[in-house]
């Protein structure tokens, strides 16, 4: 098993594998409308320093992965530079689970990003995932709300 950063030769099987962890989570309304605009955008960032991708690969097929994107806010007392990140799509294939991987991945991660001095990450966590996540660090927020517009 090699852990290491995505690069352009891996977007195809990237998008496929955030395709069907979301698939799987029964939140597509538009599969292939999602793969290209997914495709569009990870095409687009991949060699840019606004997203990471890291992936654990078996074989030369993608067994885990996960990614951050990259951004700058104002000021807030949360984050006094604005330097923040958002995980997304932390998913390990049925089969690799339980091996530790996306812990792997996402310490591998927020590594890279401290070393970018990002100081707060965000995300969406899924029931399975929230043990992780709260082991790595993560606290839930009280008082976080979104308007989808």
């Amino acid at each position: 098993m090699i852990i290491r950063r995505a690069t352009r030769d891996d977007v195809e099987s990237f998008v496929a594998n955030r395709v069907e962890f979301l698939s799987l989570l029964g939140v597509l309304e538009d599969k292939e409308d999602f793969r290209r605009l997914t495709y569009a955008y990870i095409n687009e960032h991949i060699d840019k320093d606004d997203l990471l991708i890291y992936l654990a690969v078996d074989q030369n097929n993608i067994a885990a992965a996960c990614m951050a994107c990259l951004f700058q806010t104002a000021p807030v007392p949360s984050c006094l530079s604005g330097k923040a990140a958002e995980l997304l799509n932390v998913y390990t294939l049925p089969e690799y689970r339980r091996m530790g991987l996306a812990e792997t991945l996402i310490r591998t991660l927020l590594d890279e990003l401290r070393n970018r001095d990002v100081e707060k990450v965000l995300l969406d966590y899924t029931d399975d995932g929230l043990p992780l996540y709260e082991k790595l660090g993560f606290t839930l927020l009280p008082y976080e709300m979104q308007l989808k517009l």
